[in-house]
């Protein structure tokens, strides 16, 4: 009697072993159904800078669930770094209708509206965003950039102030608050400004070419050579650096290293357009 046992148990463990694998193919299958594995996908794909994947992997996600808000979020991001920001917009659109309160659709639109040149539309889905989550650094920061691009410094002083306050480590809100701050005539502010920068950052080349040009702006040209100099020793390819610092020389009366360093500028940027301005 145990013989027969024996078989019927060992019978058993084969069918299992054979069940198993085909349990798990199944499971893959049904896997790969779903919005969230294509979701992940595009995600992953995103990740590595493959946008075009990315796009037809978040396209797949919505085919099988129209109603996934995250997935045209993240397909209006793809579409946004390929530059199509006409098809970024209905995207961010499309996920704002499916779920109102989304504010990181709102802040993405707003960037996608600012690529566009349409400030005051974007303004109005950074305020938005900020609606629906006061403590929203970015959002603040991007409607700051908004408000500079139309000229609206104080309220971009505004805007990059609060976004500083939410978040004491927001490097660039610095930047950008000091550019904003030298476009006013506040030099020595834009200087503290662009000093916190490099305090968080001090491997910022633009930022001591940015204090450079505060500096000379008051006259200081000794301090704004050694900042040219500093950016320079981190970026040695930075023409509008070597430039500047050419035309501290010269105003010291140092006229061959201005030379030197207009000659430097010229050998990396044979056409510069940046002659036309500083920021």
């Amino acid at each position: 009697m145990k013989k027969p046992v024996k078989i019927i148990t060992m019978f058993l463990i084969v069918c299992n072993m054979l069940i198993f694998p085909c349990w798990l193919h199944i499971s893959e299958a049904q896997e790969e159904l779903t919005s969230n594995y294509w979701f992940k996908k595009g995600l992953e794909q995103a990740q590595q800078n493959n946008f075009d994947q990315a796009v037809e992997h978040y396209t797949k996600a919505l085919e099988i669930n129209p109603q996934n808000s995250a997935a045209y979020n993240n397909r209006g991001m793809a579409f946004s770094r390929k530059g199509n920001y006409d098809k970024a917009v209905d995207d961010y659109t499309k996920a704002i209708e499916i779920k109102p309160d989304l504010a990181l659709a709102y802040n993405n639109r707003g960037l996608a509206l600012g690529k566009k040149g349409d400030y005051k539309k974007a303004i109005a889905d950074f305020t938005k965003a900020i609606e629906f989550d006061p403590d929203y650094a970015q959002a603040y920061y991007n409607r700051g950039n908004s408000q500079d691009e139309k000229g609206e410094f104080d309220k971009a002083v505004s805007d990059y102030t609060r976004a500083v306050t939410i978040n004491p480590d927001y490097a660039q809100a610095y930047y950008n608050r000091g550019i904003t701050l030298f476009k006013k005539g506040s030099i020595d502010t834009a200087i503290a400004d662009f000093t916190k920068v490099l305090n968080l950052k001090p491997d910022f080349a633009q930022g001591y070419y940015s204090r450079g040009i505060s500096w000379f702006k008051k006259e200081e040209l000794d301090r704004a050579i050694a900042d040219f100099t500093k950016a320079l020793e981190i970026n040695p390819r930075y023409a509008e650096a070597y430039y500047n610092r050419g035309i501290a020389w010269a105003d010291k009366g140092d006229y061959d290293r201005g030379i030197a360093d207009y000659t430097k500028a010229i050998q990396i940027n044979p056409n510069p357009v940046w002659l036309k301005k500083r920021f």
